[in-house]
């Protein structure tokens, strides 16, 4: 079964498409009714809809899919003034390819499609909604598809209280490796770790905080289950590595081995920033997830995780815990039980 159904990355993407699908034929609606306004209703929308559909789906489809393929990956590596001229050839062309099938399958006839006079307002339409739906993926790209949709309606305009778990992962030998792989190689590393820790963060409902060298900080709303979705997906992500362990020794000559710190509590949540506005989570439960993670050098084990976190979690099949008991962290004043998740 899992093979036949999409992977956690797809069915995001699938559901990016569904949404700006929907988003393109309710526009396109619009525009067709203001633009024909003595056209029946009916008629209109389902016009708008047709036309959203067959213009909307080719561009759509390279931008969410296209972008993904070995061609697509060669042509972001280009240099940006390049790229953006050959994508916007490629959504061009795709665009006018859309416009002819509409124009022919759907749109009532009125002659050659060049003579069309409303064709130059529909192409300046459909140039400003690819626009608009581009910088929209990209946003979401940037800022993560679990905070856009928050960043949209202004959720963290002002401070609000909160509860998460931060689970803090980052590379043994991270330094060493660096300086044996070069800035450049080092970079492609660190690259495919996190686009292979993908599926099992989507898995696990996780989201991507922030990113600091070559470590990660995750973070989890507050459920009943947050703490052992976290441990899952550490779990997850560890067992994907070592999937790979052949084509890592081959590309890199060394296998990526993870150091994780877990520990959850309240944090107060909020944009800051005027020239690059962020999303930060302040307090003192982030403040102790890193002094955590500076402990867990001195452990082994999958995480090392607060006590406090880990009261009343049931583990992840497959995870035994060791408590460590009360122990001193750097900057603490009073000590912190903690305890080691291992396979």
């Amino acid at each position: 079964m899992n093979r036949i159904l999409p992977g956690p990355r797809a069915q995001n993407r699938v559901a990016t498409a569904a949404w700006t699908m929907t988003f393109t034929c309710i526009a396109a609606v619009i525009f067709t009714i203001m633009l024909f306004p003595d056209r029946p209703l009916l008629r209109s929308i389902s016009i708008g809809i047709g036309s959203g559909l067959l213009i909307g789906t080719p561009v759509l489809l390279w931008m969410l899919f296209g972008l993904e393929t070995g061609l697509g990956r060669r042509l972001k590596r280009l240099p940006l003034l390049v790229y953006l001229a050959v994508n916007g050839v490629v959504m061009a062309t795709l665009l006018i390819v859309g416009h002819l099938a509409a124009y022919y399958l759907i749109w009532p006839p009125q002659g050659a499609f060049l003579d069309d006079p409303s064709l130059p307002k529909s192409l300046l339409f459909s140039i400003a909604l690819v626009v608009t739906v581009s910088v929209a993926i990209e946003l979401r790209r940037l800022i993560g598809p679990g905070v856009f949709g928050a960043v949209l309606v202004g959720r963290y305009r002002y401070p609000r209280a909160e509860r998460r778990v931060f689970l803090l992962l980052d590379i043994v030998g991270s330094t060493s490796l660096a300086e044996r792989l070069g800035p450049e190689r080092f970079l492609a590393f660190l690259d495919r770790w996190i686009h292979r820790l993908t599926e099992p963060l989507l898995v696990s409902g996780g989201r991507i905080y922030r990113y600091i060298g070559d470590e990660m900080i995750l973070t989890w709303e507050w459920t009943p289950d947050a703490v052992s979705r976290a441990l899952g997906f550490a779990a997850d992500a560890d067992a994907a590595v070592a999937r790979d362990a052949e084509t890592w020794r081959r590309d890199f000559g060394a296998v990526p081995e993870m150091r994780a710190a877990l520990h959850a509590g309240p944090v107060i949540a909020g944009e800051i920033g005027d020239l690059k506005r962020e999303i930060t989570f302040l307090g003192d439960t982030l403040n102790t997830a890193a002094r955590i993670a500076d402990e867990a050098r001195k452990h082994g084990g999958l995480v090392l995780a607060s006590a406090e976190a880990l009261d009343g979690v049931r583990l992840p099949p497959g995870l035994v815990r060791r408590d460590l008991g009360p122990t001193a962290l750097r900057g603490k004043a009073e000590p912190v039980a903690l305890a080691v998740i291992g396979r």
